[in-house]
């Protein structure tokens, strides 16, 4: 059924709402039932959760929400969105996004101009369907665009694309985003499997067009696209504790990629610190591929020589075989 939520009981659902992040692991665990539901666009409003509906779209957002504040979106289901995003969110604060399925979508969440608070976590992501019917120019599981402020997560989500039916660009994108310095932009835990057949398309990139504050730390991903994780620039930025294995395919090039692409436009990068990641990787020619650091990020990262050591007991065993709804049949077996 659905709910739509408002003011005196939003604290008390706010709370409930971070319970699946305690009790289970990566991904969502609801499965149903859901109430179908038009797209809903939102302006300028504020603590009220949206529970339990359905979409499908094929030329256009979901849910919108444009400055809106205190908003969550839980246990829904977003399906065959095949033109720009499912979830929009512009110049808004404090928005959940948990416990959602999503699957043949343009984009899972896009953010921008956020203002801070914004979450991703704990959903389950199907195929980034990209070019394939002809789309936008988003492609990304999430993206957040030009977006600031403390509070921001992207963090135990399950993320596959099957080879054949999606064509994801950056699965998780950070594109000129700053957090703080006690509050960076968390991308933590994911489980993402699959990318490709993009040539410049990868897993997870951080400073894109510059940005701060940034952390990726415990994720893993299997056969992502041309590139593992990647720093495109910017400062104040960790990536450490990933495990990142990738086969010979015709679009594989290099596990980590860490290159300021827009010294010239955003300046020189800064406090970039690349630690403990173990990574297994082929590229197209068949040879291990760790980590490629161009040299106007030797200075930024001063380690940057250990990024190349590669850990060749990683295998595609690191995630298990079922990642999407693993969730939701642990808790229907206990």
């Amino acid at each position: 059924m659905m709910q739509i939520i408002n003011n005196t009981r939003y604290l008390m659902l706010f709370t409930i709402v971070l319970l699946p992040s305690l009790l289970f692991g990566q991904g969502s665990n609801y499965t149903g039932p859901y109430e179908k539901s038009p797209s809903l666009e939102y302006k300028e409003k504020n603590d009220f959760v949206i529970d339990g509906l359905e979409f499908s779209s094929s030329d256009g957002k979901c849910i919108a929400l444009w400055g809106c504040e205190n908003v969550i979106i839980r246990n829904c289901k977003f399906k065959d969105v095949l033109v720009n995003a499912a979830v929009y969110v512009q110049g808004s604060t404090n928005v959940t996004i948990t416990n959602c399925q999503f699957e043949n979508v343009q984009a899972g969440l896009i953010v921008s101009r956020g203002k801070g608070g914004i979450k991703f976590e704990n959903n389950s992501v199907k195929n980034i369907v990209g070019d394939l019917h002809g789309g936008s120019r988003f492609s990304q599981a999430v993206q957040f665009i030009e977006s600031n402020g403390p509070g921001n997560s992207i963090s135990y989500n399950v993320i596959e694309n099957i080879p054949g039916e999606s064509f994801p660009e950056d699965i998780i994108n950070i594109f000129h985003s700053n957090g703080t310095a006690e509050s960076p932009i968390i991308i933590k835990g994911n489980w993402i499997r699959g990318g490709g057949p993009s040539a410049s398309g990868g897993g997870i990139l951080m400073g894109d067009w510059g940005g701060s504050n940034q952390i990726a730390e415990d994720n893993i991903l299997v056969n992502p696209g041309q590139y593992g994780i990647g720093i495109g620039g910017g400062h104040d930025i960790i990536l450490r504790n990933n495990k990142i294995y990738a086969k010979q395919q015709p679009f594989t090039n290099v596990g980590l990629s860490i290159c300021n692409w827009t010294q010239k436009e955003t300046g020189p990068s800064s406090n970039i610190i690349v630690e403990n990641n173990s990574i297994n990787w082929t590229n197209k020619e068949g040879a291990i591929s760790t980590a490629w650091v161009y040299e106007n990020m030797h200075d930024a990262c001063p380690d940057w020589q250990k990024a190349s050591i590669p850990d060749l007991s990683i295998t595609e065993d690191i995630l298990p075989n079922n990642i999407l709804n693993r969730n939701a049949l642990e808790a229907k077996e206990q």
